[in-house]
């Protein structure tokens, strides 16, 4: 026999797992705080290594006044043409957030799956936790140098 502060703990743990899975994330974040948009991105080889640089350059605007001089992030997925992902960058220590500016992802990767791979960025919260933007997904241009 259940008694009612059971049944009453048991309600309000019900109607909070409701409410996130309506509502989504806790924080508030919508995912929409952020526009990112691609600036370029290429490939090259890394001189006497066995690795290519790939660097991503997006811009990114926000209409949250909220964000605008607080750290955030962005995070860079590595996928192979499988979809397996093979490497993932961010900032260290996030990055101030401007109403308008660029941000530039940059990683390496094994000259083996340069020819083949796809980046996944998007903006989160510092903790990495929330995501604040769309998402970018682009196959980087190889090149023999860096332009």
């Amino acid at each position: 026999m259940i008694c009612n502060t059971e049944l009453i703990c048991l309600s309000s743990v019900i109607v909070c797992l409701l409410i996130l899975l309506t509502q989504g994330s806790v924080s508030g974040y919508t995912g929409k705080e952020v526009v990112i948009s691609l600036g370029n991105a290429q490939s090259f080889p890394v001189n006497a290594t066995t690795n290519n640089r790939i660097i991503v350059n997006v811009n990114y605007s926000t209409s949250d006044t909220t964000l605008v001089g607080q750290k955030i992030n962005a995070v860079m997925k590595v996928h192979t043409s499988n979809g397996t992902v093979i490497k993932t960058t961010s900032f260290p220590s996030g990055f101030i957030a401007n109403k308008t500016d660029s941000a530039r992802m940059v990683t390496n990767v094994p000259k083996s799956y340069a020819h083949n791979v796809t980046t996944e960025i998007v903006f989160m919260d510092l903790s990495k936790i929330n995501t604040l933007s769309n998402i970018v997904k682009v196959q980087p241009v190889i090149s023999g140098s860096i332009k």
